[in-house]
């Protein structure tokens, strides 16, 4: 089917970091927008939070300058939630809202959000048609292929979302109980694509840049969404368009001592270094020795501590096994 043309091609037809709670903050969004993204999402954002005003949620809408293009991503289960949280937001500089329903976390469902509405797909189309009546702003929606096997997304999810509202629908190849194991079902993503008058975004498994190609060519999607396969490999981002997919020598180092150093702009000491130390494990991996350094970067408890084992880390990676 012939496609829409898009008002936000940097993500509908690009390469796009995926909202991971906890991981894609403001710095490792940065990170990822220099090294080839181009787009980025905020970790999901409670509508109802927005919509009741909470000063801790509010604060996640904060983001530095360089994060662009940014959108916004909402998750909830009440309309009303929506249609006060895209009226907050609207104003705000973000490029588009997206509507979570693909979570897969027990808590979330337990709120009826995520991939929740996804069992109860009027709602959900409610909360889109709502979203979009109160923003200026492109609304797209991010689902799973279905709330349980037994219960897929019609195939046709694309055109009900569009009818709603939406510019654009996100595919994660999985059913929610499968949360992120288990082979990414392209035909699935494909059925979708095919019956879609918008673009149609694939997620799931892109964890090297031969499978991220694949996905997208293989379901006949228009672009990418990018999540666990960027944590600790940025540089994916970079080999999808066709550059380097592996850091150059001294650029793991730079790359984690800058990320490290944008966290400090807004965690105090010495809280920043327990955060950071699930980004840093996530670095050391794919070389020889990587364990090892895995090992003492849990340790971590200072500037000095971080740069010393990121130094050598990256002096391991680009030193053959047998010269170590």
């Amino acid at each position: 089917m012939n496609k829409e043309k898009s008002l936000i091609p940097f993500y509908t037809h690009g390469i796009t970091m995926a909202p991971m709670a906890g991981v894609t903050d403001s710095a490792f969004r940065r990170i990822c927008i220099k090294l080839g993204a181009t787009c980025l999402v905020t970790e999901m954002i409670t509508a109802a939070g927005l919509s009741r005003k909470s000063v801790k949620t509010k604060k996640m809408l904060r983001y530095h300058p360089e994060e662009q293009p940014l959108g916004v991503q909402l998750f909830g289960a009440k309309p009303d939630d929506f249609a006060r949280a895209s009226d907050l937001v609207t104003p705000l500089g973000f490029k588009f809202i997206d509507i979570n329903a693909g979570c897969p976390v027990k808590r979330v469902l337990r709120s009826g959000s995520g991939s929740s509405l996804l069992g109860d797909i009027p709602r959900l189309l409610e909360i889109i048609r709502v979203t979009k009546e109160n923003t200026d702003l492109p609304v797209t929606v991010k689902i799973r292929l279905g709330l349980t096997r037994e219960n897929p997304v019609p195939d046709n999810i694309g055109l009900l979302a569009a009818e709603a509202g939406a510019c654009s629908i996100a595919v994660h190849g999985r059913f929610r109980p499968d949360f992120f194991s288990g082979e990414v079902s392209k035909d699935g993503i494909r059925r979708i694509a095919e019956l879609s008058p918008v673009p149609v975004i694939a997620n799931g498994d892109s964890t090297s840049v031969e499978a991220a190609i694949s996905l997208r060519d293989d379901t006949g999607s228009t672009g990418l969404l990018i999540g666990r396969g960027a944590w600790g490999n940025p540089w994916i981002f970079r080999g999808i368009s066709g550059g380097n997919p592996n850091p150059e020598p001294g650029e793991l180092h730079n790359t984690i001592m800058e990320q490290l150093s944008m966290m400090m702009e807004y965690i105090p000491s010495p809280q920043v270094f327990h955060i950071f130390r699930g980004h840093l494990v996530q670095y050391f991996r794919g070389f020889h020795g990587a364990a090892s350094f895995r090992k003492r970067a849990v340790s971590t408890v200072s500037l000095e501590d971080v740069d010393i084992v990121a130094g050598e880390a990256d002096i391991a990676m680009h030193t053959p096994a047998e010269d170590l």
